[in-house]
């Protein structure tokens, strides 16, 4: 039976970090064939890796100021240098999301070699089988290719998003196993499903975009909205995906620009119906659409009836039934619930040598890179202290 100082399951971005962030004996074990998955489809394929203005109020998590730790010892600026020493160029795009400019692929590379320099053993093609604490100081791990005895373990295994690249819920089984609290997950960073009696609506617009503003309670958002056939998706539906919760009800202004009501009201006395007026801010199309049997002249509608039409393009509020899904889903929201982790080692408390790390606690961040560079701080601000470890 092997013996190594860390056990690190799973070989995504927070598992490969960890690996590259300390020098002992140690395995990351994967059910793929090849590390780092996820991070090879992430931003269109360029790694969208981090963003400058990131901070703890970009994340949800039931303990708002669990992350402070972790990204306060990890910055932007700390994985940018990584890229510059290894001569991978990256890109700043729109509000501060930062992108390699080759490819994602470069950064697996990066990872993977800097992993390797630090006594990191890797074990592909490999089933973890169960994980169980063989004497006070080891952990034994049983897997497809034997078993293999660790005093340390770190669970790195991801959420549930992206099923066809092998996500499970083997990082829960082991954590429950072991008595952790696990606050329910869902689909994170996706598209939102209508209830049917709005799917018409939806489906007919399908394909169409606009910029939109979306509120989730005491949350706002703003960003380019895309109509699907069974709901919306777009960038600003992304956002407010992570916030929200099941039967949570959202409020859409379709028409940000102006303040529809008063725009009918000056329009009154035209000739002008109540969607063709508003032609300058949206297209036809969609206002109609939106209208639908409230479209008339606005000078035969009443006060009551412009007050309904105006209601209905800026405070549109619905509960979603459902999300597209883990196949469409970016992330997954929810997990370990952060009580049980130190947030400064991110070590279990009440299991001794046991970690958990990345997007396996209930940490999600907004769209923009900050999913990853919470798997690098995580995983950082984990090695560290397992380098401490003798």
């Amino acid at each position: 039976m092997a013996d190594f100082h860390t056990a690190i399951i799973g070989a995504g971005a927070s598992g490969l970090f960890c690996a590259g962030s300390f020098n002992a004996s140690k395995i990351i074990l994967d059910h793929n064939a090849q590390p780092g998955a996820k991070i090879n489809v992430s931003g269109g394929g360029k790694c969208n890796f981090s963003n400058l203005h990131i901070s703890a109020k970009d994340f949800l998590c039931q303990q708002p100021h669990f992350c402070k730790n972790a990204l306060a010892s990890f910055h932007p600026q700390d994985f940018i240098s990584l890229l510059e020493k290894a001569h991978i160029p990256y890109e700043e795009r729109q509000d501060g999301q930062l992108f390699s400019q080759t490819s994602a692929k470069e950064i697996v590379r990066l990872l993977v070699q800097r992993a390797r320099e630090n006594n990191t053993r890797f074990s592909l093609n490999t089933q973890v089988l169960s994980v169980s604490k063989g004497t006070p100081d080891f952990f034994i791990i049983q897997t497809s290719s034997g078993n293999i005895r660790a005093r340390n373990v770190v669970l790195a295994c991801g959420g549930l998003s992206y099923p066809s690249l092998g996500a499970s819920s083997l990082g829960i089984r082991i954590a429950r196993q072991f008595g952790l609290a696990i606050i329910p997950q869902r689909p994170a960073l996706c598209g939102l499903t209508a209830p049917k009696s709005l799917r018409p609506i939806f489906c007919t617009l399908a394909g169409n975009s606009l910029n939109a503003i979306i509120h989730i309670k005491k949350q706002t958002f703003t960003g380019d909205l895309l109509f699907t056939h069974e709901g919306i998706s777009g960038p600003v539906v992304l956002q407010a995906s992570v916030f929200c919760m099941p039967q949570q009800e959202i409020t859409i202004n379709f028409v940000p620009q102006i303040d529809v009501l008063q725009h009918f009201y000056k329009y009154k006395n035209s000739s002008l119906s109540l969607a063709s007026s508003l032609k300058d801010f949206l297209s036809y199309k969609i206002i109609k659409s939106l209208l639908g049997e409230l479209e008339r002249d606005l000078a035969n509608a009443s006060k009551q009836e412009l007050q309904t039409a105006a209601s209905r393009l800026q405070n549109f509020t619905f509960v979603p039934c459902s999300t597209a899904g883990y196949t469409k889903a970016e992330v997954t929201a929810g997990g370990i619930d952060t009580k049980e982790i130190n947030p400064h080692t991110f070590a279990c408390k009440k299991v001794p040598g046991l970690y958990a790390v990345g997007e396996l606690l209930d940490v999600t961040g907004r769209l923009g890179g900050f999913n990853l560079h919470w798997a690098w701080a995580s995983g950082y601000a984990a090695g560290q202290a397992l380098a401490k470890i003798v």
